[in-house]
């Protein structure tokens, strides 16, 4: 059980913490709405993660590829929701690392070898994804070995877009708390300079992109707890 739980973690903490996007705590949030992302995980499979937002305190991140498990950021909280049978376990995100041993090494993320950011150049073109037509730009960074990388980096001023990004910001700085995680400079500069002009990500690289957009507000029971968050794990034998 254990091993597929920190699967799961691992997972979420890679959207979580990766998706960077965001930090102005006086972004106004737009209308709810649905995306998902395909990212990939640390051994190089394609992930799908749905990303479910209501308003700035309520976010919901689920995968088909763990239809076991969800997380939910309610405010400054996080919690893991996992299934098993008819038993609903949730548990504080902090809780559940300790519960898994203590910090835990954290799957790497989209944006975490932005070591240094150096610039971030517009090109001029357009790339459409997931039906959102965005501007295609150079991101030319520094990685974790010091070394120059260029890659393309699609965005758009969409307020829906911004806002998700925003909340993944916060998720992630939540989840990377609690597990130890400081978030490269680099990572944190890209961020505050997109949040500056209002964008959301379409397209990192070969790293992650958007998949779909549903602009209609989720239905509010989604970001419900299905029980009472416990410290420990129940015995399931």
């Amino acid at each position: 059980m254990r091993t597929t739980i920190r699967t799961i973690i691992k997972t979420f903490f890679r959207l979580g913490g990766a998706a960077v996007l965001a930090v102005a705590s006086t972004t106004i949030f737009a209308a709810g709405g649905t995306v998902a992302l395909q990212t990939f995980d640390a051994d190089g499979n394609g992930v799908d993660v749905v990303i479910e937002t209501l308003d700035s305190q309520h976010m919901r991140l689920s995968s088909p590829q763990h239809q076991e498990a969800y997380l939910v950021m309610l405010g400054a909280k996080t919690y893991n929701v996992l299934q098993f049978g008819s038993l609903p376990i949730v548990m504080d995100t902090a809780d559940m690392l300790s519960q898994m041993g203590g910090q835990m090494p954290s799957a790497p993320s989209p944006s975490d070898d932005i070591h240094k950011l150096v610039a971030l150049e517009a090109t001029g073109k357009k790339e459409t994804v997931a039906g959102v037509v965005g501007d295609v730009q150079l991101l030319r960074f520094l990685d974790s070995r010091n070394q120059p990388r260029v890659e393309e980096l699609v965005t758009v001023r969409d307020p829906l877009l911004h806002d998700i990004s925003f909340g993944l910001y916060r998720l992630g700085t939540v989840m990377g708390a609690a597990a130890g995680i400081t978030t490269p400079e680099g990572s944190d500069k890209l961020a505050r300079e997109l949040d500056a002009k209002g964008l959301g990500i379409l397209r990192m690289g070969n790293r992650m992109r958007l998949i779909s957009v549903n602009r209609a507000t989720p239905p509010a029971n989604v970001f419900d707890l299905p029980a009472e968050p416990m410290r420990a794990f129940p015995p399931l034998n």
